[in-house]
């Protein structure tokens, strides 16, 4: 480990910008996700469009405590063998012990100088333009972006200065791994969440009520399928970072490329799970269905023991 990582602003790295990476320890951060993968059952498809050299960012969906990103890190990795540099909200580097673990794994603060920077230099680099909004999104909000990317144009801006194209990966499955109880709307007046925004010195940081696998500590084991989409070449120069239009018509090229892979992921894990209904037969579908009215009976009785509390 180089001091560097441990101390990044005596290099003149203010917001934890690590140029080096010590091998060893990116290898043991990503053979630490390997009981998760396999928990989550992670798959990806359309690996091939993530190219072998050269610069590209990486775009997404994202869900409940970030958990979606590592796996992209993990994966291109371990398939594809390119680093991906993360850009993570500031908060992550507010958290001691969390700011080195993320500096091992490369992840920098989503400031835009620094991530130009890594993108010239030929790196691939991922962000989720929805940031933490979208992590904390109602359940009625599930797989949407558009809400949580309206004004996020700032991840174009630095594709456009970078000259680098934009790939939009969708992952389906994430934002079922937690049930949620009562929204971060519903618990930003907790004493949780103010000690927490006290933290953090914003009052954005609140977060929702969740509930993994019963009374577990564990989120519920759902699949995790990745669908990588082609890289997005955005036809202008780096003069049009300053066009508010070609900004936000691209943007628009962008959320509509990952909408529709959000569609399709959702389709396909639908026909998936039809196909096994199928297989069982009326029998099946009874057992499922008798199981989705317990399941709800069960949610409806843990939010009416929170809302109580």
């Amino acid at each position: 480990m180089h001091l560097e990582q441990v101390f990044p602003a005596l290099y003149g790295n203010k917001h934890g910008y690590i140029k080096r990476l010590d091998p060893k320890e990116f290898e043991k951060r990503l053979g630490e996700l390997d009981f998760l993968d396999k928990y989550f059952r992670v798959e990806f498809n359309g690996l091939e469009n993530i190219p072998e050299k050269d610069g590209a960012l990486i775009v997404g969906n994202h869900g409940p405590f970030g958990a979606d990103a590592p796996f992209v890190l993990k994966h291109v990795y371990e398939e594809r063998g390119r680093v991906v540099r993360a850009l993570a909200d500031r908060a992550v580097f507010k958290i001691p012990f969390y700011r080195l673990y993320a500096t091992t794994m490369g992840i920098v603060e989503g400031e835009p100088n620094q991530a130009v920077d890594l993108l010239k230099e030929g790196n691939l680099v991922s962000v989720y333009p929805g940031g933490l909004r979208e992590t904390i999104k109602r359940p009625d909000q599930k797989y949407q972006v558009r809400p949580f990317w309206g004004k996020a144009l700032g991840f174009v801006r630095v594709a456009l200065r970078a000259g680098v194209p934009i790939i939009p990966i969708a992952c389906i499955g994430i934002d079922d791994i937690v049930m949620q109880l009562r929204t971060a709307e519903d618990m930003k007046d907790s004493f949780f969440a103010r000690q927490w925004q006290k933290t953090m010195n914003h009052d954005k940081y609140s977060t929702p009520l969740w509930m993994g696998l019963g009374p577990l500590p564990l989120p519920i084991p759902v699949k995790l399928t990745y669908y990588v989409g082609w890289p997005i070449h955005l036809g202008y120069g780096p003069e049009a970072a300053d066009n508010p239009e070609v900004l936000k018509n691209l943007q628009e090229r962008v959320v509509t490329e990952l909408e529709s892979l959000i569609q399709y992921g959702l389709s396909e894990r639908q026909r998936s799970r039809d196909r096994i209904l199928k297989a069982f037969g009326m029998g099946g579908r009874r057992f499922l269905k008798q199981a989705q009215i317990v399941g709800r009976q069960i949610l409806k009785a843990t939010e009416q023991f929170a809302q109580a509390a």
